[in-house]
């Protein structure tokens, strides 16, 4: 037997649905005109907390979306000049052999107390007055693994700002690209300039076979528990994803 409704049950039916349409209407309205109400948040001061010799805790005065006032605490480096301007050069090195037939990037260890272990990273360094994020790539690379590079140009994304924490600090990175010409007699005995209280070991790995598998067996490594920083994690990630989709299609 088929359902049979009566006309006074097919007009509540026909009702409830107009309410239930025109009241997903109204909600609409009601985003669409809170997000028309939203103000752009206005820094109004900047409060100084407190200061290491390289750290400093402040306390930012602005109002939000809604045009309330509202604090917020961050950390920032007291070397810190300009909100425009990075604060340090990530390298991300490109050791390539047309000899030997190799293509590998070269990773770096050393003991970060915050994190009370060893991390994993790119080759890094703050950015001397004056310098240019490419001059200080230069520099850094040399003194930490002792390789020599130049700066990929066929890049547009060298030197771009990048935030690193932005909910707790108001540091930012540029990221350079090098080559190392592995074939160059300059790179045959490289050797680390490091200041006295750096103690940073080099790992060599080739660049799209094992660099995330590396970063994944690092935390049971047998010579020391490891943890990778976030960015280098990322690219490796990417170069795994980029492998595994370039493979899907073909």
């Amino acid at each position: 037997m088929g359902l049979v409704c009566t006309k006074g049950e097919l007009n509540t039916s026909f009702l409830c649905t107009n309410t239930n349409r025109q009241r997903k209407l109204n909600e609409q309205d009601k985003e669409e005109e809170e997000m028309s109400q939203k103000q752009t948040p206005q820094v109004k001061s900047v409060e100084d907390v407190g200061s290491t010799r390289w750290l400093a805790l402040k306390t930012i005065h602005y109002t939000n979306f809604k045009g309330e006032d509202a604090k917020w605490d961050m950390a920032s480096r007291t070397t810190k000049t300009s909100i425009d301007k990075p604060d340090a050069a990530i390298v991300i090195p490109i050791l390539k052999s047309i000899k030997h037939k190799t293509l590998d990037t070269l990773l770096i260890q050393q003991y970060r107390p915050p994190i009370q272990n060893y991390a994993m990273e790119f080759p890094a360094g703050l950015i001397d007055d004056g310098e240019t994020p490419e001059q200080a790539a230069i520099r850094e690379f040399k003194e930490e693994t002792g390789y020599t590079g130049t700066v990929d140009t066929s890049l547009q994304q060298s030197s771009k700002l990048l935030c690193m924490t932005p909910g707790l600090t108001n540091e930012t990175v540029s990221m350079v690209v090098l080559n190392v010409d592995m074939d160059d007699p300059i790179n045959d005995n490289p050797k680390q300039h490091l200041e006295g209280d750096e103690d940073i070991d080099l790992k060599r790995v080739p660049l799209v076979e094992t660099l995330k598998s590396i970063m994944d067996d690092s935390s049971s490594t047998k010579e020391k528990s490891c943890l990778p920083v976030a960015l280098l994690y990322a690219f490796a990630l990417g170069v795994e994803l980029g492998l595994k989709h370039a493979t899907n299609s073909e």
